[in-house]
C-alpha cells in the first residue's frame, strides 16, 4: 500500500510539472503595420509589412523555435500582399508581467519603451523570393542569426 501511494504521488508530480504548450497571439500597436519607402531610382514604392506576435509559456527550446517558424511561414502563405512588397517582418515577444495583451492595450508605447529591450526574443524577415531570416535576440543583442530558403516557398499572392 505504501508503494502505491508513493507511485501515485510521483505520477501526479510528473504530470503537474509537464510544460504548458506555447500560445502564439498576434497583436497590434500604434506603430504602422505597413511602412512604405519611395525608391526614386525605380520610381516605385516599396512596402514593408510589420507583424507583432506574443508567445505565452515561452521556453528557450528548439521545438518552440520550430513551432514559431512554422507559424510565421503559415501566416505568410495564407495572406495577400501587394506586388510592391519588399519584405514581411515579424517581431516576436515573450509574454511577461510588462509585455502582455492587457498592458499593451493600456499603453501601446510600452513595446518601444520596454519590450523591445527586455522581451523581444526573435525578429524575422521573409522576402518574396522565399528567403527567410531569423534573428534570436537577448535584450538589444543579436545572439544568433539564421538565413535560409523557406522549405515551402511563401507563395506571395499579388494584389494591387
Amino acid at each position: 500500500m505504501k508503494y502505491i501511494i508513493i507511485i501515485y504521488i510521483l505520477v501526479t508530480l510528473l504530470y503537474s510539472c509537464s510544460p504548458k504548450p506555447i500560445k502564439i497571439q498576434e497583436f497590434t500597436t500604434l506603430s504602422k503595420v505597413i511602412d512604405t519607402v519611395v525608391d526614386d531610382y525605380r520610381n516605385r514604392k516599396d512596402i514593408y509589412y510589420n507583424n507583432w506576435l506574443l508567445i505565452s509559456n515561452y521556453r528557450n527550446k528548439k521545438k518552440v523555435e520550430e513551432t514559431i517558424d512554422s507559424f510565421i511561414l503559415t501566416t505568410v502563405k495564407k495572406n495577400n500582399y501587394s506586388s510592391s512588397t519588399k519584405e514581411i517582418r515579424f517581431f516576436v515577444y515573450k509574454e511577461t508581467s510588462k509585455t502582455n495583451l492587457e498592458a499593451i492595450k493600456q499603453n501601446p508605447r510600452e513595446i518601444d519603451r520596454y519590450s523591445n529591450e527586455h522581451d523581444l526574443i526573435y525578429y524575422y524577415e521573409v522576402k518574396p523570393n522565399g528567403d527567410f531570416m531569423r534573428e534570436k535576440r537577448k535584450g538589444r543583442d543579436v545572439v544568433e542569426t539564421s538565413n535560409k530558403k523557406a522549405v515551402h516557398n511563401p507563395n506571395f499572392r499579388i494584389t494591387q
